[in-house]
């Protein structure tokens, strides 16, 4: 008997990728599964993805969409245990990144090899958060850029320079697990995954489905740090990094004393003076790529 698979689409992910393709390449490629397609509309999706996840019963769920999509289908069926796979069509796709999803092909192909991961969730002042959430930096970046107008790699080069021109650094108090820091720093992850969606490893050390957080704080001085900071993102060495401190635990508590930007998976937050995060006992189960 064919397994029931339920593909939901946001037609507005991707640009200029026809969905047709994609429609005919997921039912090309998934043999021994029947495929119900369900695009979004921005109309109330989520509660309509409720209804239509309680009504039957799905082996999986096929998301194609980019981070905010995939929360979005979470929250949705937090209720049961049905595997996720992600197709990443979005303009990042960090949380596809850190599963070992890079395209179509990768979704199709972890569908088949039937690995599912049961990855932590995480809550951040009582909001999910799947991937990398942050002070600082990068949440000034991703502001700058959900206001531009144009949308593509220039405008994100942009609205990259502009940010470094006006990184500074900020204060923060970090409760984590009951252990007390002050710190100064640039940037302050919250991280539950290990990848931004350029391929910067921001968490070497972390692992989705251990039951631990980390909290990453980055506090570069000038352009050869920010130029050594670079390279350890890429190269995945950032815990050798002088200017980097990481911290694990279950639960942390963080004030933003000078008012720095705050992002959670992508989404910039209204202003965010103090954020309490755990680390559930809930799981979500995702189709994935990654070696244990």
């Amino acid at each position: 008997m064919a397994k029931q698979f339920l593909c939901i689409l946001n037609p507005i992910s991707g640009g200029d990728i026809d969905r047709n393709d994609i429609k005919d390449w997921i039912k090309g490629n998934l043999h021994g599964i029947e495929l119900t397609i369900w695009e979004t509309t921005g109309d109330n999706d989520c509660e309509k993805i409720k209804s239509i996840v309680d009504e039957s019963s799905w082996d999986g769920i096929l998301i194609g969409g980019g981070d905010g999509t995939v929360k979005m289908v979470v929250s949705a069926i937090l209720e049961t245990s049905i595997p996720l796979g992600i197709i990443p069509l979005g303009s990042a796709n960090g949380l596809a990144t850190c599963l070992g999803i890079h395209g179509v092909s990768d979704a199709i192909y972890a569908v088949k090899k039937d690995k599912v991961m049961a990855m932590d969730l995480l809550r951040i002042n009582g909001e999910i958060s799947l991937h990398l959430s942050d002070f600082g930096f990068n949440a000034g970046l991703v502001k700058k850029f959900s206001n531009q107008t144009q949308r593509g790699m220039m405008s994100y080069f942009k609205s990259t320079l502009s940010q470094f021109f006006e990184m500074r650094p900020y204060r923060f108090e970090v409760n984590i697990d009951h252990k007390k820091i002050k710190i100064e720093a640039k940037m302050v992850v919250i991280a539950n995954g290990s990848y931004y969606g350029t391929g910067a490893n921001i968490n070497p050390q972390g692992k989705m489905d251990d039951g631990y957080l980390e909290v990453i704080a980055l506090n570069p001085d000038g352009l050869e740090d920010l130029v050594g900071l670079s390279l350890d993102l890429f190269r995945g060495e950032l815990s050798d990094s002088p200017i980097t401190k990481i911290w694990s635990g279950h639960e942390v508590e963080i004030k933003n004393y000078d008012g720095a930007d705050f992002q959670i998976d992508g989404e910039v937050m209204p202003e965010t003076e103090f954020v309490h995060v755990i680390c559930e006992k809930q799981k979500v189960h995702f189709f994935s790529l990654i070696k244990n």
